[in-house]
């Protein structure tokens, strides 16, 4: 573990990269460092360099190419997380850097103990590798009971977190993403919830007038927008739908039924992180 500065705010948030996905100036790191300037948080950055994604071509190698090969990774590692501190040193984010892991719990449930005492895990969905971004992503989304931010691979800032679409469907997984929104972003002025008619009956006795108002008593100007998902998948619709209304942020809930049934029929998460295209809030 290194650290740049020592103190730390209130609010904490988790980012993690691996030495084939961190980029410095875009996607993951970008908006971690974008939202800690937005909501005055500390950072925590767990960058590792794991073999299971080292590429096909490494086995051809003999030992000491090998050998060479891991050293060369482990600088990069090095070398990218001093990049992420230099970072937020300039932005004067307190930051803590890990580069090591405790391989006991494995590296799911190795960034899942981090991320219970953070208020947010921001993580890339690169797709690449036995031990991809995506794959991470969608377990500690299950594991840690915290919300998630998926970040698109082409993010370079700024984020402002001011007006938020929020997938809704008056479940328990919706009400919770919106308001864990709400608790990490009190900057936020509008929200427009985007309710998709034809993919499943949503089940309310309040009106979305009657949504409107009760959201606009909390000092935020709320809109619901209903729309039609005409055999897309839900989750190209809802960020296209994001984009439409200029959103900085797509709110969901994460994986709302079990993960084998989204696995087999895909789902709005699978499709949202399969191909984020604008940063992505996810709750479970």
């Amino acid at each position: 573990m290194t650290s740049a500065v020592s103190s730390c705010n209130s609010r904490s948030i988790l980012t993690y990269a691996t030495v084939d996905s961190f980029e410095a100036e875009r996607g993951a790191m970008a908006l971690a460092l974008s939202v800690c300037t937005a909501m005055q948080a500390c950072l925590t950055g767990v960058l590792l360099d794991l073999e299971a994604n080292m590429p096909p071509s490494v086995t051809s190698l003999n030992f000491a190419q090998m050998c060479e090969q891991s050293e060369l990774r482990e600088k990069r590692n090095t070398q990218n997380a001093q990049a992420l501190e230099a970072k937020a040193a300039e932005r004067g984010i307190p930051i803590e850097t890990l580069t090591g892991i405790d391989h006991s719990r494995g590296v799911i449930g190795f960034l899942a103990d981090h991320a219970r005492l953070h208020d947010l895990l921001v993580i890339g969905a690169d797709g690449a590798g036995l031990m991809s971004d995506r794959m991470i992503a969608e377990n500690v989304l299950f594991e840690s009971g915290r919300p998630m931010l998926v970040a698109p691979s082409d993010f370079a800032g700024p984020f402002s977190g001011r007006k938020i679409a929020v997938a809704w469907d008056n479940s328990r997984v919706a009400a919770r993403a919106m308001g864990d929104a709400l608790a990490l972003f009190p900057q936020v002025q509008e929200i427009v919830m985007i309710v998709v008619g034809d993919e499943k009956t949503i089940q309310s006795s309040l009106t979305a007038s009657d949504v409107e108002h009760t959201l606009a008593r909390r000092g935020i100007s709320a809109k619901v927008h209903n729309v039609l998902a005409q055999a897309k998948p839900v989750g190209d619709v809802l960020q296209a739908q994001a984009e439409a209304v200029e959103a900085d942020l797509l709110v969901m809930g994460g994986f709302a039924h079990s993960r084998l049934r989204d696995v087999i029929l895909g789902g709005a998460t699978l499709s949202v992180l399969k191909a984020p295209r604008m940063p992505v809030l996810l709750s479970h």
